[in-house]
């Protein structure tokens, strides 16, 4: 069954560059992704395996969850809970392996066989039912772009306060957001007074690139955003179609390569630019709390030291080389494969390189819409094998950031249509 997912992948690379229709993502995507991986890792890349693809087995009369935006928020305090209580300080040792995936075959396709993209998707799936989240090379994404990207935010994020306002669009889904306007604890709570607030800046922008509602910052930063965000569309669609492959191989059933990217062709994606400042005073709090994206998927670049998630129960640094993305896993995937794939946990430290900048890509975050939550063609059921019951309700990445903002502000849902 696995060769014929390939017949067509040569032609889906071609139109990788097709633009995505403009949109804006709500507020609540904002919020970075995290990971969950496995005890004592080498930093070393994944050499091509035999292994074989995991399938987890649903109860047949499981009770479906009906309120996601309530259980998750519960599920990642649990598991964070039992994680601190191991040791709230993440592990960093020399013999700690982390999975580093070279997906270099599914970006081109007529260079390899299906044996080795067969490979690829048997770790990608590993890594998805296990911890939701990897690094990956060979996206083909040269170490020049991302010079002048980590150039050029560090030269923006450098300027006067003053003068980054300029560049606000007035709300959270554009431009540049300063320092306190954003706060994961809205809905994953902490204890701690100093950590209400998320400790960063942040410059967004949608794509594709020359969508209206973007705000032009300075010239070179904005024309290395805009090409990084042209690059991030093709390797979207490559992973995409490697989660498709894996889920239809976990469930046993038969899905196109381009299930996940078409189910929200028309939505668009958000790159955001992040300066996680030093603050005087908050050295002893957490830059971004523990949480887990609410979205698809998101592919984060940071040479920079602070990304820790939670692997087997306990948190871990994540360790990123300059020339390796990170992909991680949201809730909306963990719905969609009814469970099987795990919603990523991941914080960034205290302990965070001082001034430290990061690019996350969040996919599929929705569009400007007025259909109403609930809605019977918005987004899609669990996919489920023939065994399998369905424990999540049909959902759409937008509504499920709807009922999350909903939860928190009262049920005001006017947000996206401002």
């Amino acid at each position: 069954m696995f060769g014929k997912h390939f017949l067509h992948l040569t032609a889906l690379c071609a139109i990788a560059h097709l633009a995505v229709l403009c949109a804006v993502v709500p507020l609540a995507a904002l919020f970075v992704i995290a990971f969950d991986g496995s005890a004592k890792y080498v930093h070393q890349s994944i050499s091509l395996s035999s292994m074989q693809a995991k399938q987890v087995t649903q109860e047949k009369n499981a009770t479906m969850i009906l309120k996601p935006h309530k259980f998750f928020p519960t599920q990642i305090k649990h598991i964070v809970d039992a994680a601190d209580a191991i040791s709230p300080n993440a592990i960093d040792d020399d013999d700690h392996f982390y999975p580093v995936i070279d997906i270099s075959s599914w970006l081109n396709p007529s260079m390899s066989d299906d044996e080795e993209r067969e490979n690829v998707v048997n770790q990608v799936l590993n890594e998805a039912i296990t911890s939701g989240s990897f690094n990956i090379i060979g996206h083909g994404i040269d170490d020049a772009l991302l010079d002048r990207l980590y150039t050029t935010a560090r030269n923006f994020f450098s300027i006067s306060l003053e003068q980054k306002l300029g560049y606000s669009s007035g709300n959270n889904l554009a431009g540049y957001i300063a320092h306190g306007n954003e706060s994961v604890a809205s809905v994953h709570k902490s204890g701690n007074s100093k950590e209400q607030k998320d400790l960063r800046e942040i410059f967004s922008m949608s794509s594709p690139s020359n969508n209206d509602a973007n705000v032009h910052g300075p010239k070179e930063f904005h024309s290395a955003m805009s090409e990084y965000i042209e690059h991030l569309l093709i390797v979207e669609i490559a992973v995409k179609q490697i989660f498709s492959v894996a889920l239809s191989s976990a469930k046993d059933i038969d899905l196109s390569p381009t299930h996940l990217k078409d189910i929200e062709d028309d939505a668009t994606g958000l790159l955001r630019a992040s300066r996680y400042s030093s603050v005087p005073g908050f050295e002893d709090a957490t830059k971004l709390l523990p949480h887990s994206d609410f979205g698809t998927i998101a592919i984060i670049a940071s040479s920079e030291e602070g990304l820790e998630e939670i692997r087997n129960g306990r948190w871990y640094k994540v360790p990123m080389g300059k020339d390796e993305l990170h992909v991680t896993v949201g809730e909306v995937y963990a719905m969609w494969s009814n469970g099987l794939f795990k919603n990523n946990i991941h914080r960034v430290s205290k302990e965070a390189k001082k001034d430290r900048i990061s690019f996350s890509y969040f996919t599929s975050q929705g569009k400007r819409t007025n259909s109403v939550v609930g809605k019977d063609d918005a987004g899609i059921s669990p996919i489920c094998s023939n065994d399998e019951e369905p424990k999540f309700p049909r959902v759409s990445t937008l509504d499920h950031m709807r009922n999350y903002m909903s939860a928190f502000t009262g049920g005001k849902e006017d947000l996206w249509d401002s």
